[in-house]
């Protein structure tokens, strides 16, 4: 599973880096995420492609289907749909119907789980080793509002079997967000892209580019402040 991750990074660096134009000027604004909780759904950076050319933009975490529901209803079944298996995004009704054209990916420089020691859980950070970013894959979707009819654009990351780095960390679900390499993104954003070639993007990664340290043990008390990334001896 994957519920807290990090950007930190200013709005614009997230454009230079991949090579993404901002398309709405609310979204230069920066929201600084030492540790974003999804069940709060914070709003992030994203990227999409439009006609094949790469743009940012910013997301409600927690997927909202394009229900006829209220809004408020809405946001509360999105508590369950800040992840996405890999092995069932094509069938449930919340995600099925974005899975081959709504596509994105949500760069993170780290993202938290936890690790069960002796009936203690220990939160870790995971990061990347050589990359300033994970580009986690994602699924979005469009929601409107019955009441006044305001659209609302949401995303879930795409979840699959723990590699070894994450099963030693997450040593109860095994599980770990789907991240794909910067050579991947392209194709994974590409609406054309085959079933195939999705379900072969959806495999775990190695760890070979990834690293991760204990922090404090209060990280959901700490909440949204640097302290949340601090190591501490484990």
């Amino acid at each position: 599973m994957c519920y807290r991750a990090t950007q930190t990074s200013k709005a614009y660096e997230y454009a230079d880096f991949y090579a993404a134009p901002i398309i709405n000027d609310a979204d230069l604004e920066d929201h600084i995420y030492y540790h974003a909780n999804g069940f709060a759904h914070p709003n992030l950076v994203t990227i999409t492609a439009k006609d094949g050319v790469r743009q940012m933009e910013r997301m409600t975490w927690g997927l909202m289907a394009n229900w006829k529901k209220p809004l408020a209803d809405m946001v509360k079944l999105s508590n369950n749909s800040l992840n996405a298996k890999s092995e069932t995004v094509f069938d449930l009704a919340s995600f099925k119907g974005s899975i081959m054209t709504k596509r994105c990916i949500l760069p993170v420089e780290g993202f938290y789980e936890y690790k069960e020691v002796e009936k203690d859980k220990l939160p870790y950070f995971i990061h990347p080793k050589e990359h300033p970013y994970f580009n986690l894959a994602c699924i979005y979707a469009f929601y409107q509002n019955p009441e006044n009819l305001e659209w609302h654009k949401s995303f879930a990351i795409i979840t699959a079997p723990a590699n070894e780095l994450m099963a030693d960390i997450h040593n109860t679900k095994f599980r770990q967000p789907v991240i794909i390499s910067n050579e991947q993104i392209n194709t994974w954003l590409n609406p054309s892209t085959s079933k195939e070639e999705v379900i072969h993007l959806m495999q775990p990664c190695d760890d070979s580019n990834m690293a991760a340290y204990r922090v404090d043990r209060d990280l959901i008390k700490i909440g949204n402040k640097p302290e949340a990334m601090k190591a501490i001896e484990a």
